[in-house]
C-alpha cells in the first residue's frame, strides 16, 4: 500500500477503486497498493465464485491471495441492512488478523467512495478499532468509461452533473432530467428502463441519451437509449444524457 510513512505500531486498511471492468483501466496507484498489501479483501456475492473486483484485478495482475467476503446484493432496506451486517463480521475478523504495521486493500468496482461497499466496512472497521488508519485509492467509474465511448463531451465548465441510482424511479429523476442544463447520470436502472426511457421522452432528452450495459465486460454494449429497446435490461447499467445544448 503507497503510504509515505508507515507504523509499525498501526494497523491500514484502504479502499482501492479497480474502475468499471477493463482491467487496463487499472491505475498505476491502485496495482502498487495491491501488491504491496499484507491482506487482499474482495467483496463477492458467492463464496466459491470470485467478484467482479476480484476478476479484474487477476486478469490486470495475476494469480494473488485473496480474501472474499460475502456481501448480498439485495435491494431495497433488507439488503442494506444485510450488507451492515456483513461488513460488522468482516470488520472484526480484519481488525483480528492485521498486525501492527500491516496493512489490507480491498477491491471495489468502481471507485471506493462512490456507491461502494468500501463505506461500510470502513465505518466497522473505524467503531470496533478507531486506530486502524483507513485511506483509499480513487478509481475510474462506469460512467466515465460510458462516457469514453459514446464520444460526448459529458460537461463544460459552466455545467452541472446529477449522479443518481435508478432502483427506484422517483421524483428525483423526473426532477433531474427536467433541468436540461445539467448532465444526468444513473447507476443500476436497468431494470426499470422502460420508466425511465419514459420520464426522458416527456423531458425532451431521449434523443441524446446512452446507456452501457456491463461496462468494461466482454459482453458489454453501448448503444443510444434509443436503440436499446423497450424491456428492462440488467442491474449493471449506466445511463447518461449530457445537458441539452444549443
Amino acid at each position: 500500500m503507497k503510504l509515505d510513512k508507515v507504523s509499525i505500531h498501526k494497523k491500514y486498511l484502504c479502499g482501492v477503486g479497480v474502475g468499471p471492468g477493463d482491467p487496463k483501466l487499472l491505475t498505476l496507484a491502485a496495482v502498487e497498493t495491491i501488491k504491496s498489501a499484507d491482506l487482499v479483501l474482495a467483496p463477492t456475492s458467492a463464496q466459491d465464485e470470485p467478484g467482479r473486483a476480484e476478476e479484474i484485478v487477476r486478469k490486470a495482475i495475476g494469480t494473488i491471495p485473496v480474501r472474499r467476503i460475502l456481501f448480498d446484493m439485495a435491494k431495497g432496506e433488507s439488503g442494506i441492512e444485510l450488507r451492515k451486517s456483513t461488513a460488522l463480521v468482516a470488520a472484526k475478523e480484519i481488525v483480528t488478523l492485521l498486525q501492527p504495521g500491516e496493512r489490507a486493500a480491498f477491491l471495489t468496482i468502481g471507485d471506493p467512495n462512490v456507491f461502494s461497499t468500501f463505506n461500510l466496512l470502513a465505518r466497522s472497521v473505524a467503531s470496533i478499532d478507531p486506530t486502524v488508519e483507513i485511506s483509499s485509492i480513487p478509481g475510474i467509474m462506469a460512467f466515465q468509461d460510458l462516457v469514453s465511448r459514446s464520444g460526448m463531451t459529458l460537461l463544460d465548465e459552466e455545467e452541472s452533473l446529477r449522479l443518481l441510482v435508478g432502483l427506484q424511479v422517483d421524483d428525483k429523476i423526473e426532477e433531474a432530467l427536467k433541468d436540461s442544463s445539467s448532465a444526468v447520470v444513473i447507476y443500476k436502472g436497468g431494470r426499470n428502463l422502460p420508466a425511465i426511457v419514459e420520464l426522458a421522452k416527456r423531458a425532451g432528452r431521449l434523443a441524446d441519451g446512452w446507456i452501457g450495459v456491463k461496462i468494461g465486460l466482454e459482453e458489454s454494449e453501448v448503444t443510444s437509449l434509443q436503440n436499446i429497446g423497450t424491456g428492462p435490461v440488467g442491474y449493471l447499467s449506466t445511463i447518461i444524457f449530457p445537458p441539452r445544448r444549443l
